[in-house]
């Protein structure tokens, strides 16, 4: 496992076995670590309208989280 930067924190996040195996082969098929993938896709969902429209209203992009 590759050495984790100090700028990020780990999330665990449960999936059934099918749903492994097809975000599994996936990131294969991209010749992508899995990690990348995910990462890939929480940040395609937070940029979406639905998910700004909600930081923007909650201002949570001012929140700084630790």
């Amino acid at each position: 496992m590759a050495a984790k930067r100090l700028d990020q924190k780990a999330i665990r996040v449960y999936v059934d076995t099918d749903t492994y195996g097809l975000l599994k082969r996936l990131a294969g098929v991209r010749e992508q670590p899995l990690n990348h993938l995910m990462n890939g896709m929480i940040e395609d969902w937070l940029a979406s309208e639905a998910q700004q429209e909600t930081i923007d209203r909650h201002r949570l992009d001012e929140t700084e989280e630790g």
